[in-house]
């Protein structure tokens, strides 16, 4: 695999699969060999979840999806990731776009890494990760080039919710008196709190899209800034956000988009909510801490006569 120097410093990693098959995807199987980590078996859910019941302990569980699962089948897999978690083993999920929304809130929680359509870059990270849980398995310049991504996206993600943080402190307003000279004209208040309308922020976000017809759209990814618009004007508008509609908001590859959820998750701007019709389906939605700055983001920017984008 290009970019991966690899070599062994520890026993391989001894690694369970389990799809709806028992096949192994090619991919992940290449991943696999240059991470010397070695497949003690592939079967299906429901042989995964009898294996642990049996004893088997695993360093890592490896459940692969190659289609959109039923409700019966995420039972399966609930149990199997369960049993997994259980013994203290990493979970990486992979799957197909069109399944990801199907998952329930076990399913995400349960999950070291969840991937969508992944490449052998995409297996071969997402197992090196996981092994960090158990010690240092094998030294190749990818995973230095991942990690390195990985602590810029924490450090952005903590720049994001400082300053959303720091916009939703008081400001005072400023004065209309010049010296001993009183004005005698009254505006009207300056709402700083007052929510933005939908359509204010569905302009914004048709504006941070019309960029893309000029300059590559991956020179200006801001996955997070185009997350929490998408989320602000559904909470305007009253509607629901399924997962894989916010990955396809943040503009970037469905793996990275359900990285940035998962971190600005874990930081409290997003909230997972089940649908009200479906308990096993999840929804994303902004926090009320999240609302309150980004209204008071869009205030201070009217307050200015400043345009955001």
């Amino acid at each position: 695999m290009n970019g991966i120097v690899a070599s062994i410093v520890h026993s391989p990693m001894r690694a369970m699969l389990a799809s709806l098959d028992g096949t192994v995807p090619a991919e992940l199987q290449r991943a696999m060999t240059t991470l010397s980590c070695h497949l003690m078996s592939a079967q299906d859910i429901a042989a995964g979840v009898a294996s642990f019941e049996d004893g088997a302990l695993p360093e890592l569980l490896l459940v692969t999806l190659s289609r959109e699962v039923s409700c019966a089948e995420v039972l399966q897999v609930e149990a199997l990731i369960a049993a997994a978690r259980a013994v203290h083993c990493p979970v990486v999920l992979s799957a197909p776009m069109g399944a990801v929304d199907g998952f329930s809130r076990d399913v995400w929680a349960g999950c070291e890494t969840v991937l969508v359509d992944p490449g052998e870059v995409d297996y071969a990270g997402a197992i090196g990760l996981a092994a960090g849980t158990r010690g240092q398995l094998v030294s190749d310049l990818a995973r230095d080039v991942d990690s390195v991504r990985l602590q810029r996206l924490a450090d952005e993600v903590g720049r994001i919710a400082r300053t959303l943080a720091n916009l939703s402190a008081s400001a005072p307003l400023p004065t209309t008196t010049v010296a001993d000279v009183q004005s005698r004209f009254i505006g009207e208040p300056v709402l700083l709190d007052a929510e933005p309308t939908a359509a204010e922020v569905r302009g914004l976000i048709r504006m941070r899209r019309m960029r893309e017809r000029f300059f590559d759209k991956e020179l200006l990814a801001d996955p997070a800034w185009d997350m929490l618009l998408d989320l602000m004007a559904a909470r305007l508008e009253r509607v629901q956000v399924a997962v894989s509609s916010l990955c396809i908001a943040a503009c970037v590859p469905p793996t990275t988009a359900l990285r940035w959820i998962k971190n600005m998750t874990d930081a409290g701007l997003f909230e997972r909510v089940s649908d009200p019709d479906d308990g096993r389906r999840i929804f994303i939605r902004l926090s009320d801490a999240s609302a309150a700055a980004m209204s008071r983001f869009f205030g201070t920017m009217r307050a200015a006569n400043e345009q955001a984008i």
